[in-house]
């Protein structure tokens, strides 16, 4: 809406599908609750998060697309993030502690190396090249991903309505990423 971007069919059409998929998936953690305070501020502030992601995306792009590079862009947003965060700090008063144990310091550098400079700049790479609604749709298989490492390390069981989720957010992915076919040249005059 804000950039004057048409999205296309396909990817409403495996938007959708995706949506239902990851409902499936998780339909008996959605159906055990009920919907208090918490669960709604929780629900809010997701939603909240998923338009700062696609602004995010959107931005990205637009940056890309006027030369800038993503590792440059990536680095300047993660030392404006880290310097609000210090301001942050500071003025309520939170210490700036840290643990000087190899444990501690191993996570962070995970963190900061491969989880953070690693995955933003290859995702906003990804952005570039196929645009952000193809790229955020990636997103889609992350909880797909989660489950089957559940799966192999804490014995999480595939339910029926988890397998038929699964299939709708690999036939979402099928529909996102097909190449659109080419318009006969008729319709192209009309």
């Amino acid at each position: 809406v804000f950039f004057k971007q048409k999205i296309a069919r396909n990817v409403i059409a495996g938007g959708a599908l995706g949506l239902l998929g990851l409902a499936l998936l998780f339909w008996p953690e959605l159906s055990g609750h009920t919907a208090t305070p918490q669960t709604l501020l929780g629900l809010g502030l997701a939603l909240i998060g998923t338009m700062c992601f696609s602004a995010g995306n959107m931005l990205s792009s637009l940056q890309q697309k006027a030369g800038l590079k993503p590792l440059t862009t990536n680095a300047w947003g993660m030392l404006y993030g880290a310097g609000m965060l210090a301001v942050y700090c500071a003025f309520n008063g939170i210490p700036f502690d840290m643990e000087w144990n190899t444990r501690y310091i191993g996570s962070l550098l995970y963190l900061v190396i491969p989880g953070s400079v690693i995955g933003f700049t290859a995702y906003l790479t990804l952005v570039g090249r196929m645009g952000p609604e193809r790229a955020a749709y990636c997103t889609v298989l992350f909880p797909l991903v989660a489950l089957n490492v559940s799966a192999f390390v804490e014995g999480y069981q595939w339910t029926a309505p988890a397998l038929a989720g699964l299939v709708l957010v690999m036939l979402g992915n099928v529909l996102v990423f097909r190449k659109p076919k080419p318009m006969p040249m008729t319709a192209k005059l009309a």
